[in-house]
């Protein structure tokens, strides 16, 4: 299907027809295909998602591509998802920046004690053996 907004749309779907719904934008009614309808209101999360790992990202220009894609996916995409997780569980409203202050906090904090940990064997000191020559 073509249709024309402020540029070219061409969209090819098996779920949708070629119907056309009515929508209100900016006090006038305008008719637009279902499939354009449906399309907009599923890509709302992704663009969000989007701009939410844009506000603070750690990647550089001078990186490789594929190095770029693994450190986004670990970096942004991950973080915000846990952002995500973390909002409906604890019903919480965090910035994401306070968020990823707050994982780093608890990265570098995480295993600070004075005390080495009971389950790991403290290991004894290695010395040089003197060796005796025989004659």
């Amino acid at each position: 299907m073509r249709w024309k907004d402020k540029r070219d749309v061409l969209i090819l779907s098996t779920k949708h027809s070629t119907r056309f719904v009515r929508v209100v934008k900016r006090n006038k009614v305008i008719l637009k295909p279902a499939i354009i309808v449906n399309y907009n209101k599923a890509k709302g999360a992704v663009d969000l998602s989007d701009q939410m790992s844009a506000y603070q990202t750690p990647l550089r220009k001078t990186v490789k591509w594929y190095k770029k894609v693994a450190m986004d996916l670990i970096l942004n995409v991950a973080v915000v998802n846990a952002l995500t997780l973390y909002k409906s569980v604890t019903k919480k409203n965090i910035p994401i920046v306070d968020f990823r202050k707050e994982i780093k906090i608890d990265f570098l904090t995480k295993g600070i004690t004075s005390e080495p940990p009971s389950s790991r064997p403290i290991r004894a000191k290695h010395e040089l053996a003197k060796k005796r020559r025989i004659i």
